[in-house]
């Protein structure tokens, strides 16, 4: 893919960050934070907005709690409820509605289709994931963070692993 995943995003408002991005900026992932860490700075200096769901910091706390490590659970709660133009979305009866829609339409499951209902209802311009299922979602443009490794590699290891 050409150019830098951030350059790829400039110029749009808002960007629905999935919990992967996340999970590589927060715990400085040596293979994608050069490619995240640029995105989370364009989104504190407010050259975009980041979006996401409450799904996220979901996900984001189950390993670290599972693990006993508070100190961790706390960095991602610190991220993701205090960054500057960064917004959570609640998980309300509008987001339940588009994203069974979406569940049912391209059989996604629960957690990734509530993502994508937030990225719709918001009017994101751009996704921003590593998951792959979600390049069958036409509605929203989506970045797969792998696409912008170096040399074109394929991911390797697991985020959630």
């Amino acid at each position: 893919m050409n150019g830098t995943l951030a350059e790829r995003l400039k110029g749009r408002q808002r960007v629905h960050v999935d919990t992967e991005a996340f999970i590589y900026f927060i715990q400085v992932h040596p293979t994608y934070i050069p490619i995240v860490q640029p995105v989370f700075e364009m989104i504190d200096r407010g050259e975009i907005t980041g979006v996401s769901s409450y799904v996220t910091l979901f996900e984001v706390l189950v390993k670290p709690l599972k693990d006993n490590r508070p100190d961790i659970a706390a960095m991602y709660r610190n991220v993701l409820l205090q960054a500057n133009n960064l917004v959570l979305f609640p998980l309300d009866r509008i987001i339940t509605e588009k994203g069974a829609a979406i569940s049912a339409r391209y059989n996604f499951g629960h957690a990734d289709a509530v993502q994508l209902a937030t990225a719709v209802h918001l009017n994101v311009e751009a996704c921003v994931t590593n998951d792959r299922d979600w390049r069958r979602f036409k509605e929203i443009e989506v970045f797969l963070i792998d696409d912008f490794l170096p040399g074109g590699r394929q991911r390797r290891e697991s985020a959630r692993g």
